[in-house]
């Protein structure tokens, strides 16, 4: 099982009775924006990250598909997001 396969069984079992958990935008925004930073694996400089209703809008730049993939995941894998629009570009 490769990182990226353990990470996504990760996010999944971690979502499981989570999404029905309601939290304020400006809270989950903020968390979001520091587990994209804080990966080792992401380079999210170039990623904002917008909140309402506890529906994630990911817009900016990322440097390949697999770290568009991986701010997607990371995002749903946060208590009380609802779903997650990813709108970032890949640039090389």
């Amino acid at each position: 099982m490769t990182q990226q396969d353990r990470r996504s069984a990760e996010n999944a079992e971690r979502r499981r009775g989570e999404r029905r958990q309601q939290r304020p935008d400006e809270s989950l925004a903020r968390e979001i924006h520091e587990i994209l930073t804080e990966d080792s694996e992401l380079e999210a400089s170039e990623i904002e990250v917008q909140v309402e209703g506890g529906a994630v809008t990911l817009i900016g730049t990322v440097d390949s598909s697999d770290a568009k993939l991986m701010a997607e995941e990371l995002a749903e894998s946060v208590a009380g997001v609802r779903e997650v629009h990813n709108r970032l570009r890949v640039e090389n």
